[in-house]
């Protein structure tokens, strides 16, 4: 990573503006197009998680916004960040579970499918929901047992509130259209993303996910 020198940078007037807002995130929930994606995941016979978790992993890391963080009151830009997630446990509790990022997909698929079976044996009592002290990640969630229109994140008191946080929920099958789609829900902190970068975000996903034979092979 590297301190980006506020004095010289173009989001100075506004990171110093909405940092000290008592509420500085803000989120936006749109539909997206996973058709691609799930025709590729059932004839592979892949697990549609880790599919799309490498799809949005890459997409935001290309949004270079994405990769800001504030780390005591200081802006430091990450080269690359990786995936935090929550997974359902055998007892039907959700705890957390991570893994690192790389470009060689069936890689980064294994270790997802390795990650979340160790989770998945049972909530760890002694295990923290999240990492403090690190800053390199995305906080992805999902919801796959619904489609939704609208989400809102609970938020910590704590130093990861400008980490990204996204959550997804169940792809449906649109008649209309003859197309797979789902609701994505991104939220992040306006002091370090605005609106402008926020769209690029979905417009990278989607790009990507209308792609997706090239990525997930």
């Amino acid at each position: 990573m590297k301190k980006i020198d506020i004095n010289n940078w173009k989001g100075k007037k506004h990171y110093e503006w909405f940092k000290n807002y008592p509420t500085h995130f803000y989120g936006v929930t749109s539909r997206i197009d996973v058709t691609e994606l799930v025709k590729i995941t059932k004839e592979k016979k892949y697990s549609f998680f880790p599919c799309f978790l490498y799809i949005i992993t890459k997409a935001l890391n290309n949004v270079e916004e994405m990769r800001l963080r504030i780390i005591n009151d200081e802006v430091y830009l990450f080269d690359l960040c990786h995936p935090a997630y929550t997974v359902m446990t055998d007892s039907g509790v959700f705890d957390n579970c991570d893994n690192e990022y790389c470009e060689d997909f069936q890689k980064f698929y294994k270790e997802t499918k390795e990650a979340i079976a160790k989770v998945k044996v049972g909530v760890d009592e002694n295990k923290s929901y999240n990492d403090l002290t690190r800053f390199d990640q995305f906080f992805f969630s999902c919801l796959p047992w619904i489609d939704f229109t609208s989400l809102s994140h609970p938020m910590p008191n704590d130093p990861t509130v400008s980490v990204p946080r996204m959550c997804w929920g169940k792809y449906v099958y649109n008649e209309v259209t003859n197309r797979y789609e789902m609701a994505l829900n991104i939220q992040v902190t306006h002091a370090l993303v605005d609106g402008h970068p926020l769209s690029k975000c979905f417009l990278e996903i989607q790009k990507l996910l209308n792609e997706a034979s090239m990525y997930i092979k």
